[in-house]
């Protein structure tokens, strides 16, 4: 019997490895990961940027909304449509690649936000996966949905 500390009996110990397994859905390689880390699983990023028309203020979201990128999300459109009272914030979809449960949260409270500050709320551009998510939700009921920008930003006030 072997009685040194940290040792299981007669078990032997793994060599260690810094490869990924490629095998392993939950392994990721340093030089693949896309964002912040969450439980050890890489989480891709979420990019936002704006773009000022007459029309309206657009923001142009760009990677994933989930639980990582949530937080950025709710800053990004409350900034948005407190900058935007009793005007247009039209969210480009256009590359946007998911949308979760965090990121519906946001839109309920953004929808609800816009109507306090007699701003209209729209999304626009959606990828079908999106636009499913949205559908499935009964969101795009609640806030406008256009096939593109320009036809957002051209839409009447109370769309």
């Amino acid at each position: 019997m072997n009685h040194q500390l940290g040792s299981r009996g007669n078990a032997t110990k793994a060599p260690v490895t810094t490869r990924p397994r490629w095998d392993d859905p939950w392994s990721a390689s340093p030089t693949h990961r896309a964002g912040p880390e969450y439980a050890g699983v890489a989480m891709p990023d979420l990019t936002i940027a704006s773009a000022l028309h007459q029309s309206g203020l657009v923001l142009i979201l760009d990677g994933e909304i989930d639980m990582a990128t949530e937080a950025h999300f709710q800053d990004a459109t409350t900034g948005a449509l407190t900058t935007q009272p009793f005007g247009r914030v039209v969210l480009d979809c256009t590359d946007l690649r998911f949308i979760d449960s965090s990121g519906l949260r946001v839109l309920i409270r953004a929808h609800k936000f816009a109507k306090e500050q007699r701003a209209l709320l729209v999304i626009a551009a959606a990828p079908p996966r999106v636009l499913q998510t949205l559908r499935i939700t009964s969101l795009d009921t609640r806030i406008p949905v256009f096939g593109s920008v320009s036809q957002a930003l051209a839409a009447p006030q109370t769309a």
